[in-house]
């Protein structure tokens, strides 16, 4: 292999796969966790650059020669690797906005700690969800389908052949709505018995008023809440497990989208 096709077919073909694959590894789960090192998630998009450039080599890639032309060029990219991982994370987030939501219903929302896969203050019952979600993720093989979506995208949206425009966008916008979905269907178990609890203590506060209800309420609702949340989290695996597994028809989905452009 002689310099001028490394120069002239690897390099270009490297840089574009690389920023594509970057905004994979940042802003994707699991990947894109900030415990993780620079140097790690650098080496980790640039290995997989590497891998891909066979695939697309024979496409004769060239890169504009004109400063502003490249950097939107390799932006582009960017974007396309950037807007997969956050399709996988809308998921993550409708598990924490579920964790939330039980938190605050169970009485331990005010207590925070720092979470090491996104260094964000949450709650306990976030953090436990989360951690579930990324065991479930793996074990499910959600790190595969995102990695198999990377590489389908190199012939669905091929560097330098995706135009821009809002479908993409309104796509993401429904995936936020899914997420919400998500959110109500993890946090439905607990919550309504939450919601008999609440009911309980307003019949005993009405039957009862010399009994304090505000101050029994802390004990029963934190320890009925870890209860019903501990006899849930089987069912709350398979709902995580099942969204995850929706992971590779959504991405399809996504990437039929880019083709006809973003």
């Amino acid at each position: 292999m002689t310099i001028e096709v490394v120069l002239t077919r690897w390099a270009p073909t490297f840089l574009l796969l690389l920023a594509r694959c970057g905004g994979v590894v940042v802003f994707g789960p699991v990947l894109g966790s900030r415990t993780l090192p620079r140097a790690v998630k650098a080496g980790l998009a640039g290995t997989l650059a590497l891998l891909l450039t066979p695939l697309v080599l024979g496409q004769g890639l060239r890169l504009p020669v004109d400063g502003p032309g490249l950097a939107g060029t390799i932006l582009g990219e960017l974007a396309i690797g950037a807007i997969l991982g956050l399709a996988v994370q809308f998921t993550f987030a409708g598990i924490g906005i579920a964790g939330e939501l039980l938190a605050v219903q169970m009485g331990v929302g005010l207590p925070e700690a720092l979470d090491p896969h996104t260094m964000v203050r949450v709650t306990s019952v976030n953090h436990l969800l989360d951690q579930i979600a990324v065991l479930t993720f793996l074990a499910v093989g959600g790190h595969h389908t995102v990695l198999a979506a990377l590489a389908q995208s190199l012939t669905l949206a091929p560097p330098l052949s995706v135009a821009y425009g809002g479908g993409v966008m309104l796509f993401l916008a429904g995936l936020f709505g899914a997420a919400l979905t998500l959110a109500i269907r993890i946090a439905a178990p607990v919550g309504a018995v939450m919601l008999v609890i609440i009911v309980a203590l307003g019949l005993l506060n009405r039957v009862a008023p010399q009994v304090n209800v505000f101050m029994v309420s802390f004990v029963l609702t934190i320890g009925v809440g870890l209860l019903a949340l501990l006899f849930a989290l089987p069912v709350l695996g398979a709902v995580m497990a099942g969204s995850f597994q929706e992971l590779p028809s959504l991405l399809a989905g996504l990437l039929t989208r880019m083709r006809h452009g973003l």
